[in-house]
């Protein structure tokens, strides 16, 4: 056809057939209507999925939709039609019966009735387009909801709560906390602890603290502390490292209960040894006491076991919201929709985290001593380092390709770099340059360090510098010239410590009006071997799923059972469910299963006892425990030593590579 020829019958047809083809590819619902009676013309697959596969094209609205007669929708479509106007709607309810003799069921739509308009600019029909956002309105309502629960169960705990962030300042204290300060909320949340120790305890109190902190690990403090009204009160305080998503340390969690009875009673025993007359004498009063600390133990046993219990109902909520979200997120082209779903996501793995820092003070997590590959680690932290200087200060590295090895713990090397930049941000207030330097260095002759090779990491600024005072106690815990709540004194202590820990040591060179450089000094090492992929790993990372492979889901908890099914089936499996030990025994007796997702904590039987049934009859049979909390020694009653676990809440790659590598193992 030439461009002046007029268009065919046939030509019309294939424009209209490939508009068509475009509509039904669009993520959204997309109708066009002609005229003032909203004759359709045109729908795509997800406006007819939306209202239940009906008979439209050549139908008015009012005839397609007799049940929308109550609902406003033809008004708005008259109103656009007649104005020339566009309307849109966020989150607008509508029932519908998308299944006939079923009810109405309710909807929530985002949307936009746009105007079509001749050469002439009269109105001719109207474009609806939009999306339906029922799931994620749900899934942000259900988020809110476990959030405020979450908080609300941790002011109600009986003894003080708090959570630290990397730079010591807490992001969050529980009204325990504030009540035994005797000041508000807010006030509490950066209080400085330190105004609160008893002088005499005050100096051993730092040192414990440096170094059950430099430790990474649950670490245990007693002092004594001024309450609100004045009333010296001892406190024994248990910490657990808190750490991101990718393991990074981030910060601390800490309860703290009142020992003073015990305390007392302690110290009414040693007096008491001097006679045995004093002894006999207090042996009522001795008692007394302790079975007031047997009561007290055995009430902070009683908020563990809450933890636990909070754990795994957070974990079990979280679990089908997270992915929910991730594959609304996965399988929309929607720009708005997929970060709108980014966001929630985000939102939920804080929740996770919220949950995981209640139950760290009964985790253990063990720092790992080993070679490093010191420039790789700085490299990978170009653009952390970036983002938390700011664009005021040039960030340098010279970085020495020679270095080799050191030994560290990649975590801990990263964080005391992090420290030291951030100290050096804090010294350029007007900006600078921060340099980062690798060097090789011999040290043959230091009382502090052994004799032999040593990889030097250097952190230079050109800031403010120090004064031959202030150099002097720099690595000092809590020594800082920062103002109060812009720093806690621990920077350059826990970046000493970290070197220590590894064998080395810190240099530090600074002079005021010319910078400063923190040297870094940790013992060279050969490269390690790298470790070889496991079968499972490889097959987790490689595999298809298996072909009929049917799964069986135990789990209590509805919500999580409904999104382990359709996450099972949207990967290739066939998926049975059980919502308990009992169901699941029945179940797994009907039908031919190859492999169990079974939860640990349900009422009735739990995991480990559904575990030894089954491998009565089928020893190896797969089986994936799918668990917010449970402890190790009772999984590997159940299942031996590597029990495979998956932690709620989980991502739909963990899942995935759980369930390959079992399968292909088996």
């Amino acid at each position: 056809m030439t461009p002046d020829a007029p268009a065919t019958p046939s030509d019309r047809r294939l424009v209209t057939e490939r508009l068509q083809q475009l509509f039904d590819q669009a993520p959204g619902f997309m109708a066009v209507s002609n005229g003032p009676d909203h004759l359709f013309e045109m729908a795509n697959q997800a406006y007819c999925r939306l209202v239940g596969e009906r008979d439209l094209v050549g139908k008015t609205a009012r005839e397609a939709f007799p049940d929308l007669a109550d609902q406003k929708f033809f008004e708005l479509l008259d109103h656009v039609f007649a104005s020339g106007q566009a309307v849109t709607g966020r989150a607008r309810p509508i029932r519908l019966r998308r299944v006939p003799g079923a009810p109405p069921e309710e909807r929530l739509l985002d949307f936009v009735f746009q105007p079509i308009t001749d050469r002439d600019g009269t109105v001719t029909g109207i474009f609806a387009q939009g999306h339906d956002v029922t799931e994620l309105h749900q899934a942000e309502l259900a988020l809110r909801e476990s959030e405020q629960r979450f908080r609300l169960i941790a002011d109600s705990a009986p003894v003080p709560m708090w959570v630290t962030k990397l730079d010591r300042k807490r992001g969050f204290v529980n009204i325990a906390y504030a009540q035994f300060l005797g000041v508000p909320y807010d006030e509490a949340l950066n209080f400085d602890w330190r105004d609160r120790v008893h002088p005499d305890d005050a100096e051993r109190l730092v040192a414990e603290s440096l170094a059950g902190e430099a430790t990474l690990k649950p670490f245990v403090l007693e002092a004594r502390y001024r309450r609100g009204d004045g009333a010296w009160r001892w406190l024994r305080s248990e910490s657990q490292p808190r750490w991101g998503p990718a393991g990074e340390h981030i910060g601390f969690i800490g309860v703290a209960h009142d020992i003073t009875d015990a305390k007392e009673a302690e110290a009414a025993l040693l007096a008491l040894n001097e006679t045995l007359e004093k002894r006999v004498e207090a042996e009522v009063g001795e008692r007394l006491r302790a079975e007031e600390a047997l009561r007290q133990a055995q009430k902070m046993e009683a908020v563990g076991q809450l933890t636990g219990g909070i754990a795994h109902d957070f974990n079990n909520l979280l679990t089908p919201i997270m992915g929910g979200l991730e594959i609304i997120a996965m399988r929309t082209e929607d720009p708005r929709l997929k970060r709108i779903a980014e966001t929630g996501l985000e939102s939920a793995r804080r929740g996770a985290k919220l949950t995981g820092q209640l139950l760290a003070f009964s985790r253990i997590q063990r720092i790992s001593m080993a070679p490093i590959d010191v420039n790789g680690a700085i490299a990978n932290m170009q653009t952390l380092l970036r983002h938390t200087i700011g664009k005021e200060i040039a960030i340098e590295t010279r970085l020495d390709p020679a270095i080799g090895h050191g030994i560290c713990d990649e975590n801990q090397l990263e964080n005391a770099i992090l420290n030291l930049a951030i100290n050096a941000r804090d010294a350029m207030p007007d900006g600078g340059t921060l340099t980062i330097a690798t060097e090789r260095s011999r040290i043959d002759d230091a009382p502090d360090l052994q004799p032999g090779d040593y990889v030097c990491v250097a952190v230079s600024d050109t800031g403010e510098g120090m004064a031959p005072e202030v150099l002097a106690r720099a690595t000092e815990p809590f020594f800082s010239t920062k103002p109060l709540g812009k720093g806690t004194g621990l920077g350059l202590a826990q970046v000493y410590g970290i070197a220590r820990q590894s064998g080395g040591t810190v240099r530090i060179e600074s002079e005021l009006g010319a910078g400063t450089t923190v040297r870094m000094l940790l013992p060279e090492a050969a490269a390690a071997a790298p470790a070889a992929a496991t079968e499972a790993e490889q097959a987790a990372a490689h595999g298809e799923p298996s072909a009929g492979a049917t799964v069986l889901i135990v789990d209590d908890d509805s919500d999580v059972r409904a999104f382990l099914a359709v996450s099972l089936e949207s990967l290739g499996y066939t998926a049975i469910e059980a919502e308990g030990g009992a169901q699941g025994l029945g179940k797994f007796d009907e039908a031919a299963i190859d492999l169990i997702l079974l939860d640990f904590a349900m009422p009735g039987m739990n995991g480990a006892e559904f575990a030894r049934l089954v491998r009565q009859s089928r020893p190896h049979l797969p089986i994936i425990f799918v668990t917010g909390y449970a402890e190790s020694e009772q999984l590997e009653a159940a299942l031996g030593g590597g029990a495979p676990v998956l932690r709620k809440p989980f991502t739909l790659a963990q899942l995935a590579a759980a369930v390959t590598s079992q399968l292909r193992d088996s």
